[in-house]
């Protein structure tokens, strides 16, 4: 008996949500090892294994960016490899395999090494023999300089979710059919939110239960909510057991430092003074000031030697990105004092013109990457004589160390190696493959910035089926406008559908160089 005999039944009744998982993405991984001081498998030609692969979603994304490395999912649901399995013959790859394993089957002996190992919602969710075998498989199956990639739901934050988790299981432990499950789980918390006329401090926990499940998709509520196994962890716990199995903390896939604008002087005080102290220590004092309810740990062999922090010297050997936009400039020259702000609202702002000038120089480049060096020639190119009037002339302002912060707080991303992506619509236009291929069945495709990008306009999607590479511009807004008008695509303005030849010209004509600029800036377009 190995605690994972309930499973198959669950995930194969009801499939999990195929997705794509940026945190796992290989350049990730090495890019956190590098600044390390690890030497990791180059992640075009490496060996990756997912434990808990599903329909192999994250793996086909892998796999089709990087055709001279190996990858190899498994799971224990049947239905959602084989569906993998057709998916990756329509496509044609051959450097992926799915199968239907139990993982406590996977060793060295059977498959060999691994560079990158990967075990995404599956931790929390399997019982405790099945938790120790992961680990195990871990300290096994990982090379010398691998990494292993494991999330998992963490304490204190996870104490909340906990508190509506007790609640929806035993409101719905006598149901027997899914979808009932979900439905009645979500209105006891709906009702228990709205109970009182006045909200305490419970009440306000479960409002923002009943808004974050609300928006969960059904598949994904019910395996992680009402799921029979969802055990959090302290991190300390959860690296007493990696140390047990010769693992060590490399570092965490996504930003997890404490945000200096969200907590009082007095905490950043306390956390400065910690770091003379273990980095198990720091790193759950800073659990405890963010209320980290789920974590994406990077682990390697206890052999490895690390630096005890990321070393600013390391990012010279990396690429950068940045989605970002300068909003604010004020004054000139050497006192001007830039904000840079994100999509998603994040913002930084600098008043040191060459931090300013190479942030300007790497957001322009998005959706692709530029190496450091670039990145900071140009910067200095475009200030003439201004750099030497700098405000700042000390150690930390260095670019090195002003981009590192930046990359932590997770404003920028690093990347060992540059983006197979572009930044402008060629004449002949190429779209993804991949997502070619995933737009004929569904409205996701997996951007080259390993995220799925939801087109719910079938106009988008036409668009992208004919961005091929056989047709220019003009012959590519040709083809979308004759779909159109042959009612293969049916085209909207303001509710209703556009049935008018002319008009169907005309506003296809004036809303093309706009989704052509979205695809860009989506990392969809490969030339």
């Amino acid at each position: 008996m190995n605690g994972t005999e309930t499973l198959p039944n669950l995930y194969d009744e009801v499939l999990y949500p195929a997705a794509v998982h940026v945190h796992t993405a290989p350049d990730r991984l090495a890019t956190v090892a590098v600044l390390r001081g690890m030497r990791p498998a180059p992640v075009d030609h490496c060996r990756v294994l997912e434990i808990g692969c599903g329909e192999g979603t994250n793996l086909i994304s892998m796999a089709f960016n990087y055709p001279e490395s190996n990858f190899l999912g498994i799971d224990l649901a049947g239905g959602p490899v084989l569906a993998g399995q057709q998916s990756i013959a329509e496509l044609g790859f051959k450097n992926i395999s799915l199968q239907p394993l139990d993982l406590c089957s996977a060793n060295r002996e059977r498959f060999g090494f691994f560079d990158y190992i990967i075990a995404h919602g599956l931790y929390s969710w399997v019982p405790q023999p099945v938790r120790q075998n992961i680990l195990a498989l871990c300290r096994d199956m990982l090379a010398p300089q691998g990494i292993a990639y494991i999330s998992y739901n963490a304490y204190p934050g996870n104490h909340l979710r906990e508190l509506s988790r007790g609640i929806v299981r035993f409101h719905t432990a006598h149901l027997k059919q899914p979808l009932e499950k979900i439905q009645q789980a979500r209105g006891i918390l709906q009702f228990l939110a709205n109970s009182t006329p006045t909200e305490d401090a419970y009440i306000k926990v479960l409002k923002s239960e009943f808004e974050r499940v609300v928006k969960y998709r059904d598949e994904a509520f019910f395996h992680d909510d009402l799921s029979e196994t969802n055990q959090a962890f302290y991190f300390h716990e959860f690296m007493r057991d990696a140390g047990r199995h010769g693992l060590q903390f490399l570092g965490e896939s996504s930003p997890n430092e404490v945000d200096p604008g969200k907590v009082t002087a007095e905490v950043l005080s306390e956390l400065d003074a910690l770091q003379g102290s273990a980095e198990i220590v720091r790193e759950q004092y800073k659990d405890f000031v963010r209320g980290c309810g789920f974590r994406r740990t990077l682990l390697c062999h206890q052999e490895v030697r690390l630096t005890p922090a990321r070393v600013p010297e390391k990012i010279k050997e990396l690429h950068l990105s940045c989605d970002a936009l300068p909003v604010q400039s004020n004054g000139n020259g050497a006192s001007s004092l830039t904000l840079f702000r994100r999509p998603d609202g994040g913002e930084i702002e600098t008043e040191h013109p060459l931090i300013a000038a190479a942030l300007k120089v790497i957001c322009s480049e998005w959706p692709c990457t530029i190496p450091f060096s670039v990145a900071i020639d140009r910067a200095k190119s475009s200030l003439s004589g201004n750099l030497a009037a700098s405000p700042l002339d000390n150690d930390a302002t260095a670019p090195e160390e002003a981009l590192l912060k930046a990359y932590e707080s997770g404003f920028l991303q690093l990347h060992v190696l540059p983006r197979l992506v572009v930044n402008r619509v060629n004449k002949h236009p190429v779209s993804s493959g991949l997502a070619r291929f995933q737009l004929k069945r569904g409205s996701f495709a997996t951007s080259q910035l390993h995220k799925f990008v939801r087109l719910e306009d079938p106009v988008s999607r036409r668009l992208v089926q004919l961005l091929d590479g056989s047709r220019d511009i003009e012959s590519v807004l040709r083809a979308l406008i004759l779909s159109i008008r042959s009612d293969s695509v049916e085209l909207c303005e303001n509710g209703l559908p556009l049935t008018d030849p002319e008009r169907i010209s005309d506003a296809v004509e004036r809303g093309f160089p706009q989704v052509m600029r979205g695809l860009v800036r989506e990392g969809l377009l490969v030339g």
